[in-house]
């Protein structure tokens, strides 16, 4: 009774004047709208723990860089053995003191040498000469040669055991000479000579000065010898040529002859008499290459080769979201971005003790498959093991779980409120710490004030008070508040209706006004409730049109146009992935006719054959020289009846000569696919892209393209479908259609094809 009391003062008043009653037209076309406000979307980060063993052998190097797939990974087991362990390269000084010179030319002395006593088996890489030239147009090679040594006779020999061209400019300092090969050598003398014995009185008359020291106290014995140009002799002992040696001892030593210890993480570690070390230890490497210095009791580094293997850890933070819904269990979903690195790769993940029905699936490329009997999913432990024989590369991974609805506390003192009052109640939290999300949606639906966070502390113990200040214009009827509650892994949901009523309070003036103008009113009255009549149903009318345009094109499934004559297809469209025989159709379309089943339409250009068959409604429309075929799912309004007469006259004025000289060519009906969008907005049907337009968009367009692009992002495609942009309201609302087909004649919205 108040409503109807209501709804009659609403009446008087709103008759007064026509701004109030276009309130009333505008008030029934919002009426359309609805909203869904009984969920709540909210992420968490969850930490997955990925394992992987990195196995490496490596010979001939001097240091250690364990690769790591990231900085984030940590060490957990290092097992390390090392074999073939050597001394690495040294310079020895055997002569460095002394200005003596002696010459080396073409009318000279042809060479010279200097005795080297080897005591075990080394390797030489290279030599270093204090020696200089003066150039005179260079053109006679010169070598540096280690050679063999005649003990008879104390010269070298002409056994060549390694040489390389001589390395010297115009300023006396020491000068590099690597040999062509490491030269390998057993105990034993052999001589050190630069050798110009192919010097000759040409052009080039080059000098060479190679600097000795005539009382040398460090090698009194070292021999050393002269070359004429046609044999080597003895010169004097004790007067040895400046030279060093790059050399390394060619021998294997045991890590405890040079104490060999690693530097791991800071602490140091000793090598087992085997070359094993092996170590349980937490790393951090904060690196992709994890060096281990290595300290020996010599000044020389060292060489050898190295068989690794060290086990690795990661946490890997997962990005998950849960849907916190009314009545129903909260959904988890994590999509963790698992890559395989180094070998026998597996994750571990300890999900939530409240979590149920965890199912994991992995997407090969062809849609999610549900893997969960592969992997170990322990409900005892509430542990997921995904191991290395299952994980692939370049595949999706998915994590679907659900949680009970927790149950919140409210304490409502009352439930029945006016215009500009406060409404206040308060909730206990299920659970320290956590987040409250409070929204509160007005009697039309809407949203009457955006999400309010509270954060709950652990040391928290009173209830939390939720205020809501009605507006004074506030809309009366009942008013739906939602309190949600989150902690990162559960959540729930709790809802509270208020009623709120407008007290209606006349003024007495109005009294008079009323009485003065019952006459005018009764007249009025009358005509305006024609007139919002009439608008309400040209509104139906007209949200009936958009609504048949859209249910219209969905069901459509196939479109051929034939020429009549010869039965061969002109052109034809597949709209939803079905084949069929065209030509059969129109066969058994044009026998049926002639018996009269249900003719629509017809007139004396045109005419239309409804067939239902299965699950299926044929139609076939005559037109002059061409039949146009048409498949549907459901029956089809007058409005596409009506459509597809008016496609036709537009074929017939663009192709209809074409298709009366049709001999089978079917290249120039491409265009039909352009009428076909005219006249049915096809493009409802195939994936929609966006294409920005230098266009000035209205707000409601720009609203529109933005909720598309935001479709797009949460799945992750570069198109979107008419149908998912619809549902994010529940319902058909007309206004949004009219949009979507205003954003695709702009070609804003593209079909993706």
């Amino acid at each position: 009774m108040r409503k109807m009391r209501k709804a009659s003062y609403l009446f008087i008043l709103i008759t007064l004047s026509s701004f109030l009653f276009l309130n009333i037209i505008n008030f029934t076309e919002i009426s359309y709208a609805q909203t869904n406000g009984d969920t709540l979307n909210l992420q968490s980060d969850f930490n997955i723990i990925e394992f992987s063993d990195n196995l490496n052998y490596s010979e001939d190097i001097s240091s250690i860089d364990l690769s790591i797939p990231s900085p984030s990974w940590n060490i957990t087991n290092i097992d390390m053995n090392f074999t073939d362990i050597r001394l690495g390269r040294e310079l020895v000084t055997i002569e460095e003191e002394g200005n003596s010179i002696e010459l080396i030319s073409w009318k000279e002395k042809k060479g010279y040498g200097v005795e080297i006593n080897i005591t075990e088996r080394t390797i030489i890489f290279a030599a270093y000469l204090y020696a200089y030239y003066i150039p005179v147009n260079p053109s006679i090679p010169v070598y540096v040669q280690i050679r063999g040594y005649d003990g008879l006779n104390n010269i070298p020999d002409n056994t060549i055991f390694g040489s390389t061209i001589i390395n010297v400019s115009q300023i006396p300092k020491w000068y590099f000479q690597e040999f062509n090969e490491p030269i390998s050598l057993v105990p034993g003398r052999y001589y050190l000579v630069i050798n110009g014995s192919e010097l000759g009185p040409t052009y080039d008359k080059t000098i060479y000065n190679w600097f000795y020291n005539q009382n040398s106290l460090l090698n009194p014995t070292l021999h050393t010898a002269v070359h004429d140009g046609v044999t080597w002799s003895e010169e004097p002992v004790g007067e040895p040529f400046l030279h060093k040696l790059v050399q390394r001892v060619n021998r294997s030593y045991s890590p405890q002859e040079l104490n060999m210890t690693l530097d791991i993480d800071g602490s140091l570690y000793s090598v087992g008499h085997n070359g094993s070390i092996l170590l349980d230890k937490n790393i951090a490497t904060n690196t992709e290459s994890f060096a281990i210095p290595i300290f020996i009791n010599r000044t020389i580094g060292l060489l050898f080769n190295l068989n690794y293997h060290i086990k690795l850890k990661n946490f890997l933070i997962s990005t998950g979201d849960v849907l916190i819904q009314e009545s129903l269990a909260n959904i988890w979903t994590i999509e963790p971005k698992i890559q395989r690195c180094f070998c026998n790769y597996s994750i571990k993940f300890n999900y939530p003790k409240d979590w149920y029905n965890v199912t994991v699936f992995r997407d090969l490329g062809g849609g999610w498959e549900d893997v969960s009997s592969q992997i170990i999913i322990d409900a005892l432990n509430n542990l997921i093991f995904i191991s290395n024989d299952t994980i692939l590369e370049g595949i999706d991974w998915r994590i679907t779980a659900n949680t009970p609805n927790l149950q919140l506390s409210l304490n409502v003192p009352r439930t029945e409120f006016n215009p500009g009052q406060e409404i206040q109640f308060s909730v206990n939290a299920p659970i320290l710490p956590g987040n409250l999300t409070f929204r509160i949606f007005n009697s039309l639906g809407f949203l009457a004030q955006s999400d309010i966070i509270y954060e709950f502390e652990s040391i928290e113990t009173e209830d939390l008070i939720l205020t809501h200040l009605l507006s004074t214009s506030a809309s009366d009827g009942i008013y739906k508040a939602y309190v949600f509650w989150y902690n990162g892994t559960a959540g729930g949901v709790i809802t509270q209706e208020f009623e709120i009523e407008v007290p209606f309070v006349l003024d007495p003036m109005a009294i008079v006004i009323i009485v003065g103008a019952i006459a005018f009113i009764s007249i009025f009255s009358f005509t305006a409730y024609k007139v919002t009549k009439n608008t309400k149903r040209k509104h139906e009318a007209h949200r009936q049109t958009i609504f048949n345009k859209y249910m219209d094109v969905l069901n459509l499934e196939y479109f051929i146009i034939i020429h009549k004559k010869s039965g061969l297809n002109v052109y034809e469209q597949i709209l939803a992935s079905k084949t069929i025989d065209a030509t059969l159709i129109t066969g058994f379309l044009e026998a049926i006719r002639t018996f009269g089943i249900e003719l629509t339409g017809a007139d004396e250009q045109s005419q239309t054959i409804k067939l239902e068959y299965q699950k299926s409604k044929v139609l076939m429309s005559e037109f002059k020289s061409f039949r146009i075929l048409l498949i549907m799912k459901e029956n089809p309004s007058q409005d596409f009846l009506e459509s597809i007469r008016e496609l036709s006259y537009d074929i017939d004025n663009k192709f209809g000569r074409q298709i009366e000289n049709f001999k089978g060519n079917t290249t120039p009906f491409a265009g039909v696919r352009d009428l076909l969008e005219q006249h049915l907005q096809t493009s409802l049907i195939y994936p929609l892209k966006i294409v920005q337009q230098d266009l000035k968009l209205k707000s409601d367009e720009k609203s529109m393209l933005n909720r598309a692009k935001t479709i797009m992002k949460k799945k992750n495609t570069d198109y979107f479908i008419v149908t998912s942009l619809l549902s994010i309201r529940k319902g058909f609302y007309a206004k949004e259609a009219e949009i979507i087909l205003n954003l695709i004649k702009k070609k804003i919205f593209q079909p993706k094809i």
